[in-house]
């Protein structure tokens, strides 16, 4: 799980343009980094891709709101 974190972390400074240091699991797309949904978008795609993941549905789009849910929700998914 904290490779998946760290990954993470990686993959949110890019996009984001903040330093992986200042990631956490508690931080919030919206209100920490102010992404809008197409941020999002663009963030899950670079998750199917980091990951090798099958596409992620809008209804489970929806419930990634922290980089801990996305931590969470990768670990469920890589497990199957």
């Amino acid at each position: 799980m904290q490779d998946i974190f760290e990954r993470m972390q990686r993959i949110i400074a890019d996009q984001f343009a903040v330093e992986p240091e200042e990631i956490t699991e508690e931080t919030s797309f919206e209100e920490d980094l102010g992404a809008d949904s197409v941020d999002l978008v663009d963030l899950v795609m670079s998750m199917e891709q980091e990951f090798a993941i099958s596409e992620v549905r809008e209804e489970e789009l929806a419930t990634l709101h922290t980089v801990g849910d996305c931590v969470e929700f990768l670990t469920k998914r890589l497990d199957k």
